[in-house]
């Protein structure tokens, strides 16, 4: 991996926060207005630091541990996230359309 490889790849959950703020679930008190995008990263950046942290702490010798959340938790976190955040959408203008009646 080249120096910019550790130039760019701090930048990665620092961008993931900016996403989340600015689309997520935690832009509004009460998560309305979130767009399914913003879920998707939020619950995946969940999922990745599950997936990530847990491994290190239940066997901290075992060095294959992390790719578990860089492979697996983290994008099925990301996928989970963008149909839940999809569902979520779709509830949301049902009941809009409903009270609009």
């Amino acid at each position: 991996m080249g120096p910019l490889f550790g130039l760019v790849f701090p930048l990665v959950p620092i961008i993931g926060l900016i996403l989340i703020v600015r689309y997520g679930p935690i832009r509004s008190r009460w998560w309305h207005g979130e767009n399914a995008l913003g879920f998707a990263v939020f619950v995946g950046a969940i999922a990745f630091l599950v997936g990530f942290i847990g491994p290190m702490i239940v066997d901290p010798e075992a060095n294959q541990g992390p790719l578990l959340g860089i492979f697996i938790t983290g994008p099925l976190g990301f996928v989970v996230g963008i149909v839940w955040g999809l569902v979520r959408a779709a509830r949301r203008r049902v009941d809009e359309r409903a009270r609009r009646s």
